[in-house]
Order: C-alpha cells, then sequence, then structure tokens
C-alpha cells in the first residue's frame, strides 16, 4: 500500500501555500492601488472603475452607455444603471473581481448575462427579465476569484419619485 504522509505534514503545506498566495494578492491589490485609477463619472459612455481597498458607487446617466472595465480587489463597486441609455450594440462590462464584489442595478425591462468564470465565488442573477428579444442587455465578462457579483432590478429612479 501506498504511504501517505501525515495530516499535519499535508496541512502545513497547503497553509503555506495559501499563505503564499495571499501575500501575492496583497502585494497586486496595493500594485493596482496605486498605478490604477477610475475613470468614470456619470456622464461617462465607456466607465474604468477601479475599487481596491474601498468602494466606489456610480449612477449612470450616460446617453448612450456602452460599459467598460470594472476592477474590485478587496472592495466593492455599485453600478447603478437606472439612469442610462444603453448604446444599441448593447452593454458590455468586463469584469476582474478578486475577493471583492459587484453589484448592478438594471431598470425593469433590462436582461443581464453573465459569461464569465467564477472560482470560489459567486454570480446571482436578480433580475425580472422577459423573453423579450429587443430589451436592452448587460453582458458581462470577465472573472470573480474568491468574491461575487449581483445583478438586480429596481425601477427607474424617475419612476421612484
Amino acid at each position: 500500500m501506498f504511504p501517505f504522509p501525515k495530516l499535519p505534514v499535508v496541512l502545513k503545506l497547503l497553509l503555506k501555500l495559501l499563505r503564499a498566495v495571499m501575500i501575492a494578492a496583497l502585494g497586486a491589490a496595493l500594485t493596482a492601488k496605486f498605478l490604477l485609477e477610475s475613470h468614470a463619472e456619470p456622464e461617462t459612455e465607456e466607465i474604468d472603475l477601479v475599487a481596491v481597498f474601498e468602494g466606489k458607487h456610480l449612477v449612470s446617466n450616460a446617453d448612450p452607455f456602452y460599459g467598460g472595465h470594472i476592477l474590485s480587489m478587496f472592495g466593492g463597486v455599485l453600478l447603478d444603471l437606472r439612469k442610462a441609455n444603453p448604446a444599441p450594440t448593447g452593454i458590455r462590462l468586463s469584469t476582474a473581481v478578486i475577493m471583492g464584489g459587484v453589484s448592478i442595478i438594471v431598470p425593469e425591462g433590462w436582461q443581464v448575462v453573465y459569461e464569465g468564470n467564477v472560482y470560489m465565488g459567486g454570480w446571482s442573477d436578480d433580475t425580472h427579465a422577459t423573453s423579450d428579444e429587443d430589451m436592452p442587455t448587460v453582458t458581462i465578462t470577465g472573472y470573480v476569484i474568491m468574491g461575487g457579483i449581483r445583478a438586480i432590478t429596481m425601477r427607474r429612479v424617475e419612476e421612484v419619485t
């Protein structure tokens, strides 16, 4: 019979590996914090949203809104698209979520499609989409590592007030 190493030896190796991964992730996050900056204003048609060790909240009213890039490392992003008008080609968001979270709010009648990869994290689609082919579509690509992305439907801001 093949002898297996003792459990404490395997556990020690796994903890060393986990520690090395965490140190590398923190180093990458610190580097990103100082080198990358957000280019996202409410009128921006194509955003670059960076949230590293912090939270970002953007209510877009761009006309048209094409999408853009979102990076969330050890932080969170809330992107509210209820005031935005989608581009004729749809909205495309490229995401990189590492130990963070992204929430995307869309108005009723919009569809959200996730085409990315999730590793030890989650993707939640809490939208109320119908089967209408002409509805605006938000396509999310990229990856999630030990974090999450959530898409939710809320009524347009004008309808609430």
